[in-house]
């Protein structure tokens, strides 16, 4: 085993109960800040707007194909029905 390894103990402070407390309030008031910073800045960002905008162009740009596709679909079936040999009115 190496000599220089210490095997002591490590000095620890004594805290008492209210400075812990205090420790961890200023640790959660810190978290906080920073997580209210981070919101805003999000609230701020552009992206959100992007995002919305890009939504209502696919949404939009979706309609016009469905739209597009039954408009066709329709023309189809009314070419299939016209192409139909109508039936002979003089055999009885």
């Amino acid at each position: 085993m190496n000599k220089h390894t210490n095997f002591g103990r490590h000095k620890i402070g004594g805290h008492d109960a209210e400075g812990l407390k205090n420790f961890w309030e200023k640790v959660i008031q810190e978290h906080t800040r920073q997580r209210e910073g981070e919101e805003l800045r999000l609230r701020k960002s552009a992206l959100n707007k992007l995002r919305h905008e890009w939504t209502e162009r696919l949404e939009g740009r979706a309609k016009q194909v469905q739209a597009h596709m039954k408009k066709q679909k329709e023309q189809m079936t009314l070419l299939s029905i016209e192409a139909l040999p109508s039936p002979d009115k003089t055999v009885a």
